[in-house]
Order: C-alpha cells, then sequence, then structure tokens
C-alpha cells in the first residue's frame, strides 16, 4: 500500500506569517544596490524571527545529503557541489525543527540544492526569492515567498514597494514518506563513509599552466 506524503504546511506557514509580518510593519526600500536590499531584506527577516521567540544564526552551516562529486574542468578538478555550503539564516525554535531560509534575486543559485536536503531532513524550508522572473521549479517541502522589486538601470538600483500581503507564496510537493527515508539513508552513508576516509588526504584542485 502507498504511504501518505507528509505535509508540506508548515513551511507554508511561515511564509504566510513572515508574509504577514512585513506587510503589518511596511517593510520596503528604495535606491539600494542589489547587496544592499539582500542587506535589508534578511534583517527584516532577522526581526520577525525575534518577534516570532525565535532566535537564528547567519551563515549557518550545513552539508548535502549527497556527496560532492570530482569532476573536470578542462585545466581544473573541482568538486560539485562544494564540501561546505552554507544557509543564509537557520531558525532556532523551542516547538520545532530549524528552520532553512534562503534569500536570493536569482534563481540560478545553490539556494534550490539546500532547502531541498533540508526539507528531505524533516525540517521546515523557506525561500525569499525578491525580483526577477520566477523560473525555477520548487523542490518538495520547500515554500517560496517572492517580493516583487523593481529595478533602474542606470545606476542599477532596486526599490520594494510596501509590502500589501498579497506577495505569491509558490509551494513545491510534500516529501513523501519514503523520500525522506531514502534521504536519511544517503545521508548515514555519506557520514561512515567521510568517517572512513578521514585519514586520508582529499585530492585538490588540479591546475595546468601554459
Amino acid at each position: 500500500m502507498a504511504h501518505e506524503p507528509t505535509e508540506v504546511g508548515e513551511s507554508e506557514t511561515l511564509a504566510v506569517s513572515l508574509r504577514a509580518y512585513l506587510s503589518e510593519t511596511g517593510f520596503s526600500f528604495a535606491g539600494l544596490t542589489g547587496k544592499e536590499a539582500t542587506q535589508a531584506i534578511t534583517r527584516a527577516v532577522v526581526q520577525w524571527v525575534a518577534a516570532s521567540g525565535w532566535r537564528c544564526t547567519t551563515e549557518a552551516q550545513m552539508r548535502y545529503i549527497d556527496p560532492p562529486r570530482l569532476k573536470n574542468g578542462g585545466c581544473i578538478a573541482y568538486w560539485e557541489p562544494s564540501w561546505s555550503a552554507y544557509l543564509d539564516l537557520r531558525v532556532i525554535r523551542r516547538d520545532g525543527p530549524p528552520v532553512a531560509v534562503e534569500i536570493d534575486r536569482a534563481d540560478e543559485s545553490t539556494a534550490v540544492d539546500k532547502l531541498r536536503d533540508e526539507a528531505l531532513r524533516g525540517r521546515p524550508a523557506l525561500w525569499i526569492r525578491w525580483h526577477g522572473t520566477l523560473r525555477a521549479e520548487l523542490p518538495a517541502g520547500v515554500a517560496r515567498l517572492h517580493l516583487p522589486a523593481r529595478s533602474s538601470k542606470v545606476p542599477l538600483r532596486y526599490s520594494l514597494a510596501p509590502i500589501a500581503g498579497t506577495e505569491a507564496i509558490t509551494l513545491g510537493p510534500a516529501v513523501t514518506p519514503e523520500a525522506r527515508a531514502d534521504a536519511l539513508r544517503r545521508d548515514q552513508q555519506r557520514i561512515a563513509d567521510e568517517k572512513r576516509a578521514a585519514a586520508r588526504t582529499r585530492p585538490g584542485p588540479t591546475r595546468c599552466y601554459w
């Protein structure tokens, strides 16, 4: 008999809560660079975390479920994904598992992969995507809050009107028990493999010189 998929509702609930907070506080910005806008959004999210009675860490280290593989890039060999990865925010709550948060203005990032793996571990995953057209499909268990910022061309600056409380929230499918069990197995296998290889030196990047 097929198992019922687990609910993705907690990620959605958190996205709705954050959207409501940004609306109630009149969050907006104007004339900011991309870096400044990301910093402003991050500060607002941290304030929402504190207002909710939680705490968070920035640049929180995480691990991908599957180990990186050494790939050949012509003159350079490289690991993909990298050995180390960091979440923009990890929210620590007393009443539930930690929440993974990524804040991006582009789809072409590692955010999706990081949030996918955290969701497979049974943790809520929230992607705050601001500016631009939404292209990436969402992995299971991930909720995306879109903040539709606008930009000027010269100089390139970004502005966001006050949040109205109707900004789009998109959900990935639910994580099935089978997918979570398989992810747990692969995660444990990676940990075991790394322990066995701890005494060996990992091959580093190789370069060729002309």
